[in-house]
């Protein structure tokens, strides 16, 4: 049997789903999918005869022997969760729309208007509106992709910038909080931007939080800025290193 995973969630008590492993409280976002959710998940489904819980609009699906599919992964998109390394790529930036106990709505929500600070919840909304507001991360700071994001054979960038002194800065966006990996992720598409005139290549990771790990690596990395902002969004931003 299939189902869609927020009407699935919605058959248990939030209280059933912290106690079965499935969700975990936070303090910012009341509860989230996260790694150690996808095995509990997946046991809750073989409970109940559900074989695959999806998210069609997101093109995300787990099924109960671990296939799952998410585009957002910073892993294998498609596959075997136990090939992981983060087996919270299974959820990666998808508890906004595929949680029903995450705090806030996502942007296809209805009753949520476009311009609502809600609808920042996904990293698309924040790059949109930062591309019109880009002087407010960091005076100076000009986008010289041509407002769309730049492919590198590590990835996509989100914004690729010059700063005002001429080097380029790659900036990279998370919606919430930005884990470890995530500093891996910035410094590889660093390290494979076309550079020609030989710049200096910084970079400025934006998130709502850094894990803590992630900020000590930032201050080993001088050429690396992380940049918080703040909820609701009204784009005024804090230097964390």
């Amino acid at each position: 049997m299939e189902k869609d995973i927020r009407e699935f969630l919605k058959e248990f008590t939030v209280e059933e789903l912290v106690d079965d492993g499935v969700l975990r409280p936070d303090r910012r976002f009341e509860y989230l999918l996260t790694g150690e959710s996808v095995l509990h998940l997946m046991d809750l489904m073989r409970e109940h005869a559900v074989t695959r819980l999806v998210a069609e609009e997101r093109s995300w699906f787990l099924a109960s022997d671990g296939e799952f599919k998410n585009p957002k992964s910073y892993e294998i998109k498609e596959g075997h969760q136990h090939v992981l390394e983060k087996r919270g790529n299974v959820f990666n930036e998808q508890n906004p729309a595929i949680n029903p106990f995450f705090r806030g709505k996502t942007p296809e929500s209805p009753g949520v208007e476009e311009d609502s600070p809600i609808s920042f919840g996904l990293e698309r909304d924040l790059q949109r509106v930062l591309r019109h507001n880009i002087e407010q991360l960091e005076t100076g700071l000009s986008i010289i992709d041509g407002g769309t994001e730049r492919t590198v054979d590590a990835g996509r960038i989100d914004i690729t910038a010059k700063d005002g002194d001429g080097n380029l800065v790659v900036i990279e966006l998370k919606a919430g909080t930005a884990g470890m990996d995530s500093i891996g992720q910035i410094l590889s598409y660093m390290g494979s931007i076309e550079n020609p005139e030989g710049k200096g290549v910084r970079g400025i990771l934006v998130a709502y939080d850094f894990d803590r790990r992630l900020e000590m690596a930032a201050k080993a990395t001088p050429n690396v800025s992380l940049m918080a902002y703040a909820v609701p969004v009204q784009f005024t931003f804090q230097d964390r290193g």
